[in-house]
């Protein structure tokens, strides 16, 4: 199906061939960032400490297991990696189970462009064990021919990596993909890789906002936004 995106002041139009779509879960499709900068504001207050600088930019895209070991390594190193893991899950699995709720119309984009007969997958920065039990209890799982996280992946979304595996699996081109991310790394790595962009507003992100509409190739405050310009 040819999608056709506007650039970021909506004034120019170009036609892409797009043969597979690829979301992002936290921040893109569900409403979670606010619920991880609290998990990492009540770690550290825990420990008599404030969240280090930098600290959601080294962890944020590497995956649970990568965020482990860089907290043990930089900030905590007395303590254990799967201690440190373990206390996240369980701060984090009874929301993701019963709470966190879908973007506003979210849902309703995945109908359209599953209707479009245009395959879809997911990548998130997330663990199997938490986004498992969230896209079963949002009833979303059956839109994605893939999901994809980055614990496997040795850059997180630091890297192409886990975009690069999708297109494998359904053997299309970085060219025909366009991906849906709302932080600045992800949408830079995309970007410099050669995917189309989508950049989708956050609340979490908007420090980055102009960072992330220079590298997207359309910026969305909603999905509502996107799905009337597509039909």
């Amino acid at each position: 199906m040819i999608i056709e995106l506007r650039d970021n002041n909506y004034m120019k139009f170009f036609d892409k061939d797009i043969k597979l779509v690829i979301f992002d879960l936290d921040g893109t499709l569900i409403h979670s960032t606010n619920l991880w900068a609290d998990i990492d504001r009540r770690f550290f207050a825990k420990r008599g400490m404030m969240i280090p600088p930098t600290y959601n930019q080294e962890i944020a895209h590497v995956g649970l297991r990568k965020a482990g070991e860089i907290t043990k390594d930089k900030y905590l190193p007395n303590e254990n990696v799967d201690d440190i893991i373990s206390e996240w899950m369980e701060m984090s699995y009874k929301a993701y189970r019963d709470y966190i709720p879908l973007k506003d119309r979210a849902q309703e984009l995945l109908e359209f462009i599953y209707k479009q007969n245009i395959p879809m997958a997911l990548a998130t920065a997330n663990s199997k064990e938490i986004y498992d039990v969230c896209l079963t209890r949002l009833g979303i799982r059956q839109y994605f021919g893939l999901v994809l996280d980055v614990n496997s992946c040795k850059d997180g979304k630091n890297s192409p990596e886990i975009y690069d595996r999708a297109i494998s699996h359904f053997n299309v081109k970085r060219e025909e993909t366009l991906i849906l991310e709302d932080m600045i790394v992800p949408i830079i790595t995309a970007h410099n890789a050669g995917y189309n962009v989508i950049g989708v507003y956050d609340e979490e992100s908007t420090k980055d906002e102009k960072a992330c509409i220079d590298n997207s190739d359309l910026f969305i405050k909603n999905f509502g936004e996107f799905l009337n310009h597509l039909k």
